[in-house]
């Protein structure tokens, strides 16, 4: 075989190796109803033949735990699928125009073979003149700058989907390391909560 045709299957088997398992069902999880804030929740499910056997939440801001984690239980995957998946959530608050930063940063966590770890993300805007809400999935691609190239739509909200895939391209990430220490492009799912925004009457 010719060394460019071997460096080319390299190459390829890297890619399938840290590509994240392909789900078939997501579950979006309830918006806590006493939550006056935005949070984040960073989990890792462990697949096996398709199914969740286990969910390791790896951060969470207090109340989003618990949806986040009884959602994800609901989630399947590829028969075939087998590995790690990394799952980040990004709660908006519940206003309708942001007030100061949208953006979140994530404290460094231990990191996971393979896997990309948010440092910072980005509340999406809530549409002016949307009713929507509900979550949006989506499944994003992290080269090894840590940020994020490519996004795809798993789960749809209407109006509220664009403004989802927009604030999760400013998204960034640790990238990803493979077995030996060297940086990989990886997969992770994001899971964007909204909630119709609520007036909040000041005296």
């Amino acid at each position: 075989m010719f060394p460019w045709k071997w460096g080319i299957m390299q190459l390829a088997l890297g890619f399938l190796l840290f590509a994240i398992a392909q789900a078939v069902t997501v579950v979006g999880p309830g918006y806590p109803p006493m939550a006056v804030d935005g949070g984040t929740v960073v989990a890792l499910l462990h697949v096996s033949a398709g199914s969740v056997s286990g969910i390791e939440v790896l951060q969470a801001d207090n109340p989003f735990g618990d949806a986040a984690k009884a959602a994800l239980s609901g989630w399947r995957f590829k028969d075939s699928d087998d590995g790690n998946v990394l799952v980040v959530f990004s709660f908006r608050a519940p206003t309708l125009y942001s007030t100061g930063d949208s953006t979140r940063h994530l404290s460094a966590a231990k990191p996971v073979t393979g896997l990309a770890y948010p440092k910072t993300v980005v509340e999406p805007a809530y549409p002016p003149t949307s009713q929507a809400e509900g979550s949006v999935v989506l499944r994003l691609n992290v080269n090894a700058e840590g940020s994020v190239s490519k996004v795809r739509i798993v789960k749809d909200l209407g109006d509220i989907t664009g403004a989802c895939a927009a604030a999760a391209r400013s998204w960034r990430f640790v990238p990803a390391l493979d077995s030996k220490g060297a940086i990989v492009p990886s997969e992770v799912y994001a899971v964007c909560v909204v909630r119709r925004p609520v007036v909040i009457k000041r005296p």
